[in-house]
């Protein structure tokens, strides 16, 4: 946010969760929640990759950003994900590494309906 031509943070050290930090839209939302002063945790497939370097690489990330490795399909890392988050930009998809498998199939077991979702935020 800018005020009189100075940027000022609005994030008032609360943390908050970008599920798929590392796609095009997650890593926007990173940078964007950085700029504005919140600590941000991304859920990403593999913390290492070399092709989550973008985000480490934004302004704000050595001190507020930290990379979790979780699995969408797996509740227990995405629970530990979000904990104590204040909340969540949802934007990562399930994939599956079954060539027979479709991302439509994948995603309407756990996610049919939302519930599963909020289920593992509580």
């Amino acid at each position: 946010m800018t005020v009189g031509g100075e940027a000022t943070a609005t994030g008032n050290g609360q943390t908050v969760c970008v599920t798929g930090a590392g796609g095009y839209i997650g890593s926007w939302i990173v940078k964007l929640l950085l700029e504005k002063g919140y600590a941000v945790r991304g859920t990403v497939r593999n913390p290492d990759d070399a092709k989550n370097a973008h985000l480490r690489g934004l302004a704000g990330a050595a001190e507020r950003l930290v990379l979790c490795k979780a699995d969408l399909l797996d509740g227990d890392a995405l629970r530990a994900a979000i904990a104590g988050c204040h909340g969540v930009f949802h934007t990562a998809s399930p994939i599956t590494d079954d060539p027979g498998g479709t991302a439509c199939g994948c995603v309407g077991s756990p996610f049919s309906d939302g519930r599963r979702l909020v289920k593992v935020v509580r």
